[in-house]
């Protein structure tokens, strides 16, 4: 059964079809809706300067000479926001904060989302230079409303006893401690206000002296939660 399968051929390998830039375009429209189809294609810089359906091949050689990547930018310009340079901003990324914080202590399936789509712009920014990721840290918890974050710190505290005080946790412990808080706590905190950093003052961590949240579950540090 192995044998028969199709594998996909990687960038580069000798074996992998290698088209000329018209054959790229008309491979790209081939996988669109009818309307957007159209819309692509009427594109001085698709086969010229008039609409065509016809293929490269098909037509006068001075109607082939704009490139696939110059149309591809023609393509971007219908879609304002779309242009990598400009995918995210540091303001995309304080409303996200904001807008999760506002609603209160979530649900499992709400924090998740919020860690994928921090981490989904968190990453643009600091590859495009326009954030450190040192500061995704601080950033993260944040937006992580009072009541659920003295739960996540009091998980954190007895999976890492010796961590130091004023260091932050990496995001994923965090993440995962409210994560694993929330699978048996669905409804317990929902009308809990928020707290969150205000004036850039993170929540305090309980004490080390604190006693468990009487919500809160046994954790089972051996690697095996129990419910």
């Amino acid at each position: 059964m192995e044998d028969n399968a199709r594998l996909m051929l990687t960038s580069g390998h000798h074996t992998t079809p290698k088209w000329d830039e018209e054959k790229k375009k008309d491979y790209a429209v081939q996988y669109l809706t009818y309307n957007t189809r159209e819309t692509w294609m009427s594109i001085k810089e698709y086969k010229g300067e008039f609409t065509s359906t016809a293929t490269c091949d098909e037509l006068e050689p001075a109607a082939c000479t704009y490139t696939y990547k110059e149309w591809k930018a023609e393509i971007f310009k219908l879609y304002p926001g779309s242009e990598s340079k400009n995918r995210y901003t540091r303001n995309d990324l304080e409303k996200l904060i904001a807008d999760f914080l506002s609603k209160g202590t979530p649900l499992q399936a709400s924090f998740s989302q919020y860690h994928r789509e921090f981490q989904k712009i968190v990453k643009w920014l600091a590859d495009n230079g326009k954030m450190e990721r040192s500061s995704e840290k601080e950033k993260f918890q944040c937006g992580i409303p009072s009541m659920l974050w003295v739960r996540i710190a009091w998980c954190l505290e007895i999976l890492y006893p010796l961590h130091h005080p004023d260091d932050l946790y990496e995001v994923e412990d965090m993440f995962n401690a409210g994560d694993w808080y929330l699978k048996g706590n669905t409804t317990a905190m929902a009308s809990v206000p928020p707290t969150g950093c205000q004036g850039g003052i993170l929540p305090a961590l309980l004490p080390q002296s604190a006693t468990a949240p009487a919500s809160a579950k046994t954790i089972d540090t051996s690697g095996s939660n129990s419910g």
